[in-house]
Parts: C-alpha cells; structure tokens; sequence
C-alpha cells in the first residue's frame, strides 16, 4: 500500500479550512489547486471559471481511466469551531468537509504525479466548484468531461462513523433532487365580488395539499420518496383576490423512473388545479442531483483496497443510502461509468469530529485527510494496474 506526504496533505487541508469560498466563488481556491498541480507538473484545464480538470499519464498505456473526484465549495456558515485555523472569511465556513476533500486529491495527484512508473493508464483529476448550490459538475458535462473513463470514485467525510472506518452503500447512497417551482396567474378582484376575479392563492392551497398526497398515488408504499415544498407565496392585501401564486419545493428519489413519474405527476396535477380554478400554471424544473447508485463490481474493488489499507473491520456494507435523502452531483460522474462513493468517518469520543454536516461546529481532525488520501491513490493504483 503506498501512502500520501501526510505533512502536506495536512497543511494542504488547514489553508483550505482556513480560506473557504461559497459557490462559484472559488477563486482563491481554484488558484491554489493550479498552483499545486503546476508545482507537481500536472496539466490541466480550467472547467466553468472556477472548476479544474487534469489529467496523470503512467509511464505505460493500458488503456484504462480512472476518475477521482472532489468537491471545493463552502456553506454560507459563520463558524463556531476553536480551530486555530479556522475561517478567516466572515460567515463563510468549509462546514461538509470540501475542504479535506480537496486536500485529499491533492495529496493522491502528488503522490501519483511522482509515481507514474508504479502504474499504466490514466488518472483524471476532477476539482469540482459548486456543488452546493451550483451543482457544478454541469460545467464538466458540458465541455465532455464526464465521458471516456473506465472508473469513477469519491470520497466524503462522516461525522456519524468512527474515524478509521469507510462505509459503502451497497446500491443507493443518495436521492435524486429535483428543484420545481409553479406559478399561477390568475385576476384580481374584490372579495366581496369572487366571481369576477381568477383566485391563484386558493388554488395555489389547494396544490400544496395536493403535492403532498402525489407521491403515494404513484409509487408503491415501501418505496422511498421525499417530497418537500418550502415557498408558497400569494396575494398583496386582506381584501383582494391573488392573482399570482408561487409554489417552491423539491422531491428525491432513489431511481430515475420514479423521478420521472413525480416529476410528470406534479405537472400533470398543476394543470388539473389550474382548471378548475380558471387560473393559468406555468412549472419549471431544475435537476440539481440525480440519484447516487453504486456500481457492486466496483463497491467490492474499493472494499478490498480499504480492507489491505486499513483492515477488514474497518469496512462495512451499508443496506441502506449512506446520505440518504441528502443529494449529491457525484451522480453525474457515474450517470454512465460505473462507479463508487465512499463514506470516510471522522469520529472521536469527545470531540467536535461528530457533529453533523453543515454544523457551525464540525471539525474533523486531520487523519481524514491521509486516510481519504490513501483511498484514492491505492484504487487508482489497484485499477490501472502496475506499469509493465
């Protein structure tokens, strides 16, 4: 097992924490990824401003692509931690571990760029920015990126989990999220005269309700399924029927044909509404993740690199999705290559290690860093196969 510089995948970590910026923001950051990648001699490209895309070629070629990915961006979060390297930018924090994420890549490119004897094939180095909010991994699509390699892997941290153990989904690891907003038109009137105005706000309640039942109506019962609508805003004065509705919300799924059928669903139940008020619907979508399934050839690979690095009881199965509802644009990595995210606890008996993701207070401590640094270098080693 070979194993990363743990002195610079740590300091590599700490001026990320220290510096974080939100979503396609990461200017600074993205700086400091090219600079690192122009000192280990690593090409790459500039992906959507702030995304970058490189590439390590072995001494031989087998043929084989391997991708490894980390995301970049921060939370709109003021931190609360008592890291002497905590934010230096106000209520900005690295608070769902994209700083260790990176700094682990970084760590495995060094590594990597400085054994390209030790393997065949090729290593493609995805820094992703906005995958917050932005769900970056857009920009990479567009420009071709998400194609042509034989592999896919990611890492990320998890507060729940002892520190030293991975965990893998063995199928689903993350919902779907879909992004949907409808607005209805309708006129305005008096309330004391209803029928000659169009009401968006009763029809807008009546949606809400309606949205909330869809689910079981489309899907069997012990499938899982979340649908959550966030905005509803309607009308200007007490006395004055709406004539405008705003509905927003979103729904996560774990398979693409049930995203389809709610999504399909939720159209089809808003121009049903919008009848039989007499007012006008108007819905848009967004996909900000699809569901993140595991491949199993590839889950067992992985298994088998975390067992001979850290020990097989330091792997376990998860029966269930790791993130859960939580979503991910991992996904558009895996969409069509087959591939796996891996769970790296951060646990310490009383510490701020365990606190949950995007709390004001998580600090994982440095040994994530070199465990999820090792995890990338010792798969991408494993899969291209020694230099021959």
């Amino acid at each position: 097992m070979e194993h990363c510089d743990s002195e610079f995948a740590r300091a590599c970590r700490r001026f990320l924490h220290q510096h974080p910026e939100l979503s396609g923001q990461e200017y600074n950051t993205a700086k400091y990824i090219r600079d690192k990648l122009t000192e280990f001699g690593i090409e790459y490209q500039e992906v959507g401003g702030t995304g970058t895309f490189a590439w390590i070629k072995g001494d031989n070629d087998n043929g084989r692509r391997i991708l490894l990915r980390a995301d970049i961006d921060a939370l709109p979060i003021e931190e609360q931690t008592v890291l002497p390297y905590k934010s230096v930018n106000p209520g900005v924090m690295h608070a769902c571990g994209h700083d260790i994420h990176t700094a682990a890549l970084l760590a495995a490119a060094k590594k990597l760029a400085t054994g390209k004897d030790k393997f065949s094939g090729t290593v493609l180095l995805a820094f992703q920015h906005a995958e917050e909010f932005g769900h970056g991994s857009q920009y990479f699509r567009e420009q071709g990126l998400l194609t042509g390699y034989d592999r896919a892997f990611g890492v990320h941290i998890a507060p729940d989990v002892p520190l030293g153990t991975v965990v893998l989904s063995r199928k689903a690891d993350a919902a779907s999220c879909d992004f949907f907003r409808i607005t209805l038109t309708g006129r305005k009137a008096h309330t004391s005269k209803p029928h000659l105005g169009r009401d968006a706000l009763q029809a807008g309640a009546v949606l809400v309700g309606e949205i909330a039942k869809l689910p079981r109506r489309l899907l069997p019962a012990d499938e899982p399924v979340n649908v959550g609508i966030g905005v509803f805003k309607a009308g200007t004065s007490y006395n004055i029927i709406a004539d405008s509705a705003t509905i927003e919300g979103s729904f996560r799924v774990f398979s693409e044909d049930s995203r389809q059928k709610i999504q399909a669903g939720i159209s089809e139940l808003a121009g049903q509404v919008a009848a039989g008020y007499g007012v006008q619907a108007a819905v848009e979508y967004d996909c900000f993740a699809r569901a993140i399934v595991n491949d199993e050839t590839v889950r067992e690979e992985v298994s088998q690199v975390v067992a001979d690095l850290l020990g097989e009881d330091k792997i376990q199965i998860s029966e269930t999705p790791v993130f859960g509802f939580a979503a991910d644009d991992f996904a558009e990595y895996i969409r069509e290559i087959p591939g796996v995210y891996a769970h790296v606890g951060t646990a310490q008996a009383d510490s701020d290690s365990a606190k949950v993701l995007h709390s004001e207070k998580l600090a994982p401590p440095d040994e994530v860093v070199e465990i999820a640094a090792d995890l990338h270098i010792n798969y991408a080693l494993t899969f291209l196969g020694r230099a021959n």
